[in-house]
Formats: C-alpha cells, structure tokens, sequence
C-alpha cells in the first residue's frame, strides 16, 4: 500500500517522513536519523562534519547515529579526505548494495528499462517503441514478460522496488495510468498492481515530470532547492514543479500540463484537442516537419542540418526557444522558481532551442521574479526519465 500523509504520497520529498523499509521488515526511525540518512542518501559522499553542520546535531548525537545507521547496513564508510598531516575526515555513502531498484519510463514513443544500484548508479538498461506493445495480447501482460526477459537477461531478478515514470496522466491514489496522449491501450490500466504481483515487490507510480522533479532533488542540480522547476522535451513535454518542497499535483493530479499551455493559435490542433499548444510548437516532431516543410535540404535531419549551420534549422530553433521561453516566463510569474531545468532530446541535440529558451524568460518574466533565477540544463539529460522513474523506486525505501 502507498503510504500517504494527508492524501499526498509520502515520497514527496519534504513531505513527513514516516519510515524507512529494510529487506525483510519495517523500521521507524526518528526523526534525526531519517534526516542524516537523508543528507547522506542525496550526497556524493559527505563527512561527519559535514552532517553536523547540516543537520544541527551535535557530534555525539552524530556519531551514535551514523553508528546505528552503519549496523543496519545503510550506510558504508568510503575515502579518506583531508591534505597535510593532520586527521583525515571519512566520507559517508549510501550503501549501493542494500537494495536494486527497477525504473520504467513510458513515454508516447518509447519505453525505457533500467536497474539501478542503491546509489542510483544505472547498470543495465534497455528501450522499446511503445508501439511494440499494442498487439493482440494483454498489454500488461506482453509488458510483464519482456520486463521478466529483461531482469533475466541481466542477471537481476532480485528486486527491491519498481518506479514507474509516465508522460501521461496518472492516478497515484488508485495506481493507474489514466490516458497517455496520442497512444491507444493504454488508458485506465492498473500497471502497479499488476507488477507488483508478478514481481513481489512495491510498486510506485507517478507522471514523468514530477519523477523528474524527484530526481533533480535527490542527485541533481536542486538539492537544496525547495522551489524549481524541471522541464523535459523530446516527443512531448513534461514538467515537474516543485513549490516549497512539495510536489505540484492539483485538484485532479493532473498539475504541471505546460505542454498543454496556449502559445500560438495559428499552430493548428494538437493531440489533446486544443489549438496552439506548446507541445505542437516545441517537440522534436514538430520541429523536424517544419524543417521538411521549409526551404533547407530535405535530404538530411534537422539535427544535421543545425549543425551544419542551415539557416532554416537555426530559425526553426529561435521560434521554438522563444515560444518555450514564453510558457516558462509566465510559470516563473505564478511560482518565482529558484531555478528551471531544461533538459530532453530537443535541447541536447539542439542547444540554440535551450539558449534562446533562457534568454526570452530573463526578457520577458517580471524583473523581480527573475532575480536569482537560475535557467539551466537538467542534469540528466535524455535520461531524466529513467533517473526520475529510479529515485522513485528508491524513495519508497528512504522516505
């Protein structure tokens, strides 16, 4: 069962932390030492030091602490740190060993495989088209038996927990995909239920935004941050906002459609049924059509061509950055992010998108909501899916 607080799901990462599971049983922690686990968990390797200045406590609360946390095998000791003679500090880190996580990220085009370590250190993965799934046979079940295949293949059948990340709408409440946009078969299916039961081990599930969210916060450029936002375009687009250390859900879970805002009625209709949306503005196959539909060579990609330096892609790429820039400069009004992560398959292969994304928010936000803001790329790139789907997984054992 999914642990909520007050109808929220308790991986929301500020939200109350309430317990940690170990294999075999179920451990409530205090509050201290759920907060050193924390801040070691989302470290690189941090020293004792280090925590106690984080966390407040004193050196002795710190040690008996890190002592307990140590014999239950969640954290190890690592390298030594220090220069000259003097007493050397020993780096603190989540035990890689302690669980392995599953993530699966769906998407409309593709659907990701990963198995991760404790650390979130990825060690085997795989894709298939999502259209590889819309045969004769139960989907669920055809999705079971490659993941089945898959965990076989790498020698990873002793899971812990599974994530799972959607660029759709999900209800986390009830465990199901609602409706992923432009796919058929996928609506209404009650996917974390059904994995959990083939595979024997929690299942969690949540949209591809807010894992994403989760996973710049955990191992990502936002640790620290209570208030950003993450922003992933490839074939669609999805957002993760984050507003004092809680996740944006809304009324209905369906919070964060800035691919469904309005930026240009003369786009034509887009999947959802509206006209001028952003995603029939922004995305990779839109972008790569009004490439063919322009004066460039027809002979090569997009992608090609910008990096040969044809005008056609290059102005193809300012209009795309300039309309996202304008849908993230009206949601840094509404929420005045600390940052935004861009990241995605449209601004790592085109990166003009992402540089005149940043410009048009610093030009067109309000001047105050803009001081401090920090536009930058994710730190995941095109796997900010898979690391949201894993640090999903992982959080239903830390928080």
């Amino acid at each position: 069962m999914l642990l909520c607080v007050d109808g929220v799901p308790a991986y929301d990462i500020i939200q109350i932390i309430n317990y940690i599971v170990l294999k075999g049983s179920t451990m409530t922690l205090n509050p201290s030492e759920r907060e050193v686990l924390r801040l070691i968990y989302g470290s690189d390797g941090i020293s004792r030091k280090a925590l106690a200045e984080m966390s407040g406590l004193s050196q002795a609360s710190l040690t008996k602490i890190t002592k307990t946390l140590t014999e239950q095998e969640q954290i190890e000791e690592g390298e030594r740190i220090g220069k000259g003679l003097g007493r050397k500090e020993v780096l603190l880190y989540a035990n890689p060993r302690k669980y392995r996580y599953l993530g699966i990220d769906i998407g409309s085009f593709s659907i990701r495989l990963a198995v991760s370590d404790n650390g979130l250190n990825i060690t085997h993965r795989k894709q298939f088209q999502t259209a590889h799934f819309s045969g004769e046979e139960p989907l669920l079940d055809h999705l079971t038996q490659e993941i089945a295949a898959f965990l076989e293949e790498t020698g990873s059948s002793a899971i812990d927990a599974i994530g799972i990340g959607v660029s759709g709408i999900v209800d986390a409440g009830l465990r199901r995909i609602v409706n992923i946009p432009n796919v058929t078969g996928w609506d209404n299916l009650h996917i974390a239920d059904h994995l959990s039961a083939a595979f024997q081990c929690p299942v969690y599930l949540d949209e591809g935004g807010r894992t994403m969210a989760l996973a710049e916060k955990m191992k990502g450029k936002a640790r620290g941050s209570k208030d950003f936002v993450v922003v992933h375009i490839g074939f669609g687009i999805v957002a993760g906002i984050m507003i004092n250390g809680s996740l944006l859900r809304g009324y209905h879970n369906v919070g964060g459609l800035l691919g469904h805002t309005t930026v240009d009625e003369s786009a034509g209709r887009c999947r959802c049924g509206n006209y001028g949306c952003l995603e029939n503005v922004v995305t990779f196959p839109i972008l790569e059509a009004a490439y063919r539909q322009g004066q460039g060579d027809k002979s090569i990609s997009i992608v090609e061509a910008y990096a040969l330096g044809d005008k056609v892609a290059i102005d193809i790429c300012l209009n795309a950055g300039k309309a996202l820039g304008i849908a993230l400069s009206n949601l840094v009004n509404l929420f005045n992010p600390e940052a935004v992560y861009i990241g995605g398959a449209v601004a790592e292969q085109l990166p003009l998108v992402l540089e005149e994304t940043k410009r048009t928010i610093l030009l067109r936000a309000n001047r105050f909501a803009t001081v401090g803001l920090r536009p930058e790329v994710s730190s995941f790139g095109n796997n900010e899916g898979l690391m949201g789907s894993l640090t999903l997984a992982a959080s239903s054992f830390l928080f």
